[in-house]
């Protein structure tokens, strides 16, 4: 009774672009001067340097926040975390089905709690999955990394692996278009633009003040369009447990299902 939400697809999506997406610093002058705009600190670098920087940013990050819409139907994957690269989380997995997991870890342990349409999900409870739903209703399911069910969800909390991978990735060195500076939000963000293998179309954006984090990816067309953002550079993640009223520990789920 488990469901795999793969961190390499996540991580392919990065690697593609050779980045992701970052927090640059915003522009938040107290200024009544609207004509004064940041200045594109990327104006003089060409594309691949660009996206060189970037990726050497990403890789520098010891935490940060991915936001990720990718796929569509029951393929689909929604992933909203805050991960550093001791291996600690805080936030959601889930598809575009409406199941999804809120997830904590902390070094080795882990908490998830899955919602009624996760557990009823044919693939997941089966049969089962309907007095799952009840048993575990608004709670937390309490194990370490050790135990099959929390295993492949608390993958996905793996930073530094993520950051492993892209790092041992061969540059394609691909051609890249750089377009014209744009906002995301206030923040000044260049656009590079390039191919993937499947025929999509994708664009990274950097942050063109501040460190060059690539702060968001768009994939249009292919085999799985989607975006994938990143944010809250270098800030700590939440490992707080849940209170343990909210607690089962996986043992009892195991005692229950005999799994």
């Amino acid at each position: 009774m488990t469901r795999k939400y793969g961190v390499l697809t996540a991580t392919a999506c990065v690697v593609a672009v050779l980045g992701l997406t970052g927090c640059g610093n915003d522009s938040d002058s107290k200024s009544d001067k609207a004509s004064q705009e940041p200045k594109n600190e990327l104006a003089d670098l060409s594309a691949q340097q660009i996206s060189d920087k970037a990726k050497e940013a990403l890789l520098g990050a010891t935490s940060l926040r991915m936001k990720m819409d990718q796929g569509t139907g029951a393929e689909s994957l929604k992933i909203n975390l805050a991960l550093d690269n001791k291996g600690n989380c805080n936030g959601t997995i889930g598809d575009g089905q409406g199941a999804n997991s809120e997830l904590i870890k902390a070094d080795t342990k882990v908490w998830m709690k899955p919602n009624a349409k996760f557990w009823t999900q044919p693939d997941v409870g089966g049969k089962e999955g309907q007095a799952a739903a009840e048993l575990f209703k608004d709670r937390y399911i309490h194990g370490t990394t050790d135990d099959d069910m929390l295993k492949d969800n608390a993958d996905m909390c793996n930073l530094a692996a993520m950051q492993a991978s892209i790092k041992s990735d061969s540059d394609t060195k691909d051609k890249l278009t750089k377009g014209e500076p744009t906002k995301l939000g206030n923040q000044l963000v260049v656009p590079l633009t390039g191919p993937s293998d499947d025929g999509a179309k994708q664009t990274m954006y950097v942050a063109a003040t501040g460190t060059p984090y690539p702060l968001k990816i768009s994939v249009v067309g292919g085999n799985e369009p989607g975006t994938v953002e990143l944010s809250d550079y270098e800030k700590p993640v939440d490992t707080t447990p849940p209170p343990a009223s909210e607690v089962i520990d996986i043992a009892k789920f195991e005692e229950q299902f005999g799994k």
